[in-house]
């Protein structure tokens, strides 16, 4: 993507924005239902970068694994109901990240000048510095320049330089995504957060790389310290209310944890609960070694109606006294 930008304070920038990407999905019937497997996540995945990104992937050489992981999960026990201690896998946690945080801090949304597609924010002015969104191990950054995470670039649409913009620190609220007119009524300077799908469109507030900051933990080491519980992994549905509060994820796999240890498959796994309750019962992420940058390139929002393309950096993480298996 070639894009130009001019104003008439004298800026005059041009960039020039890569992007690739790719994923492959196999699908099973049987047993009167549809089991899908993805890889490497369940929206495919995409980053600013060349073709070297793509073949990183090794498409081929994970197909048949792929498929034939969708066809076990048809014979795999459904996930149980109850309250249970979560293990969230990286790209899964990369969509709880857009939709329970990078939705919820576009301050256009708090502000309640934009609402179509996902709503407003419960996340109100009031609550910036003052408000503990996660607990301790929680940190949160927004930055467009990251790469290769899909929200990256070198300036906004209103001719502000990329840079980065800590959001929760330590589990307390202290940043948003701004551009320059709803900055100002905060009395801080933009932090290049506006953008535009095409040049027919007008500029909103879209999230840029929103991401989990790794923590110390290796995932072998959690589960192993992990007595009972499920790991989970890989989005397969989402719902969430018009305020980014109560919430319900499902996911394509999920693996009972039994004494430390991973035991059998579950199929049609999911999970609900409240943002803040949610990632205040956060108690360990895992380290760098099990980060990813995720890209999602279908994020929409505004009427007319935008597609954006953000990234998610996130590596496995454990949740607390979580309610699962709320679907049959």
């Amino acid at each position: 993507e070639h894009k130009t930008f001019a104003n008439s304070e004298g800026a005059h920038v041009r960039q020039t924005i890569y992007e690739a990407g790719g994923g492959i999905m196999a699908t099973a019937r049987g047993k009167g239902e549809v089991q899908r497997r993805s890889y490497p996540q369940s929206m495919r995945q995409q980053g600013c970068a060349g073709w070297e990104f793509v073949a990183a992937m090794d498409l081929a050489g994970n197909a048949e694994r792929t498929a034939t992981e969708a066809v076990a999960l048809l014979s795999a026990d459904h996930c149980p109901s109850g309250v249970t201690t979560l293990i969230v896998g990286a790209s899964q946690l990369g969509l709880q990240i857009h939709e329970s945080c990078g939705h919820a801090i576009e301050l256009d949304r708090v502000l309640g000048s934009e609402a179509a597609y996902a709503g407003t924010s419960f996340l109100t002015t009031d609550k910036l510095n003052n408000f503990q969104y996660g607990s301790e191990q929680v940190n949160i950054t927004a930055d467009s320049v990251r790469l290769p995470g899909l929200g990256s670039f070198g300036w906004d649409d209103e001719g502000v330089a990329a840079g980065s913009t800590p959001v929760v620190r330590e589990g307390r609220f202290v940043g948003y995504l701004m551009s320059r007119e709803t900055a100002s009524g905060l009395d801080l300077p933009s932090n290049g957060s506006m953008r535009a799908a095409s040049w027919n469109r007008i500029p909103l507030i879209r999230m840029t790389n929103v991401s989990l900051e790794p923590g110390d933990w290796e995932l072998e080491d959690l589960i192993a310290d992990t007595d009972d519980g499920i790991f989970m992994e890989m989005n397969r549905s989402w719902s969430i209310d018009d305020r980014r509060y109560n919430f319900q994820f499902g996911t394509e796999t999920g693996y009972e944890i039994k004494k430390g240890k991973l035991g059998k498959l579950l199929r049609n796994c999911t999970y609900t609960g409240i943002t803040p309750e949610f990632w205040n019962s956060c108690d360990a992420v895992c380290n760098d070694n099990h980060w990813t940058m995720w890209g999602i390139p279908n994020c929409g929002k505004g009427q007319p109606g935008q597609l954006g393309h953000t990234g998610h950096g996130a590596a496995p993480a454990r949740f607390r006294n979580i309610q699962v298996g709320v679907m049959q």
